[in-house]
């Protein structure tokens, strides 16, 4: 059986105020972690000094994983390493019991999020500190951005919409490009409300296009309407007021988070300076209100949607270099414009041009030595440090990580 994109179907101009998708599209934890002992950090050591060493980001692995990341030359925040891959940015400290700061900050990805499911990147990222020497990790969340998209007509998406908000902020702002509103921002501390058009801001901003894959939809999209996202930012504060302190809870409780949001903390009513019993909630809003769905399915398959445009942007780039340096020969040679060219040619051209520069397969194998003897020494000096721990009587699992 193969698995198949869900059929995509045409948006229609009777369509309106209609619910895409609802779920997590940011979450941040903190984690309070017990560590076996320091080995996770003395590899830490060693490949953040290969990334100082080399002023570039290190490729590292976790232990007993096939889950790769890089290991930046710095820390944040008084967290001593930066490891971030596509899934997770993490800061991690270097003491070994949990203190008044988190032993690590992690975010989650947008795009783990939907391909995965919150509930599963949670499990994974527990499952990764344990394999690396940790005895318990509790994860609390720190900031929670839960979000709805819904069709929305083009003739009511305006600044008319800011009179009609009833909310516990008194702060509230349109934001624009040239004469067109692109979103409303509302509140600006624990609790934050944001209402924009999010096909423009993945065409502009984050490119995330697999996000049509969630909606089910093509990407033609009627004039006469927009996809609006409605999203509630909620900070730790803000989490703990409403009862929600572990992971689990909010997991348990996240249908509640969005009640609160959607009918407690922010409204859109009639009848705005009227009395609140003159006021009622407009229809589109209800179905705001009781169109969240909870934690989102996975959707393994926006990986690949993902990748491509980052596959066809390195070709371009690729591309464009190559034949920029196949043009310079030309130029140099006098070589006709119009003259018949092969894509094979482009490869030719690098060859020579490596040749040019140095770059024999004599070269090339003199630089993979020494790439791999800087390695082996860095290697050499662990298992020193690892039998000096040893002779000392303290816990060292070194070899574990260069094994």
């Amino acid at each position: 059986m193969t698995i198949s994109p869900p059929a995509k179907v045409k948006l229609t101009p009777e369509d309106t105020f209609k619910v895409l998708s609802s779920g997590l599209d940011s979450l941040d934890v903190a984690c309070d972690i017990h560590w076996q002992d320091e080995s996770f950090f003395e590899y830490l050591d060693y490949m953040q000094g290969l990334a100082i060493e080399n002023e570039q980001d290190q490729a590292i692995q976790f232990p007993e994983s096939d889950l790769f990341a890089v290991l930046k030359p710095y820390g944040r925040k008084g967290h001593k390493w930066i490891i971030q891959n596509n899934d997770f940015d993490l800061t991690i400290g270097n003491w070994l019991e949990p203190k008044s700061r988190p032993s690590a900050m992690v975010s989650i990805r947008s795009e783990a999020l939907w391909r995965l499911g919150p509930v599963t990147c949670v499990d994974i990222l527990q499952e990764l500190f344990y394999r690396a020497g940790a005895e318990s990790v509790s994860v609390k969340p720190s900031r929670v951005d839960l979000c709805l998209d819904l069709t929305f007509p083009v003739n009511e998406w305006s600044v008319n919409l800011i009179p009609l908000r009833v909310t516990r902020s008194r702060y509230a702002a349109p934001h624009f490009e040239n004469i067109t509103m692109t979103g409303i921002s509302i509140g600006h501390g624990n609790v934050v409300a944001r209402l924009y058009d999010k096909p423009l801001e993945i065409t502009k901003k984050s490119k995330k296009f697999w996000m049509y894959d969630i909606w089910g939809i093509e990407q033609d999209i009627p004039a006469e309407l927009k996809i609006i996202r409605i999203e509630g930012q909620f900070r730790r504060e803000a989490i703990r007021e409403l009862g929600i302190d572990k992971i689990d809870d909010l997991f348990d409780h996240i249908e509640k988070l969005w009640a609160y949001f959607t009918q407690h903390w922010l409204r859109f009513e009639t009848n705005p300076g009227q009395h609140h019993t003159m006021r009622k909630t407009l229809p589109w809003w209800e179905i705001v209100q009781n169109g969240f769905l909870g934690v989102q399915e996975a959707t393994p398959l926006i990986r690949c949607k993902a990748i491509s445009p980052l596959k066809k942007q390195l070709f371009a780039q690729s591309y464009g270099n190559l034949t920029s340096l196949m043009a310079c020969n030309h130029e140099e040679q006098d070589i006709p414009i119009g003259s018949p060219a092969r894509l094979t040619d482009l490869v030719d051209q690098l060859q020579e041009s490596a040749k040019e520069n140095g770059k024999s397969d004599f070269e090339l194998e003199i630089d993979l030595a020494d790439k791999r003897a800087k390695r082996a020494r860095a290697n050499m000096k662990m298992r020193q440090v690892h039998a000096e721990r040893r002779r000392l009587g303290l816990p060292s699992n070194i070899k574990h990580f260069l094994d």
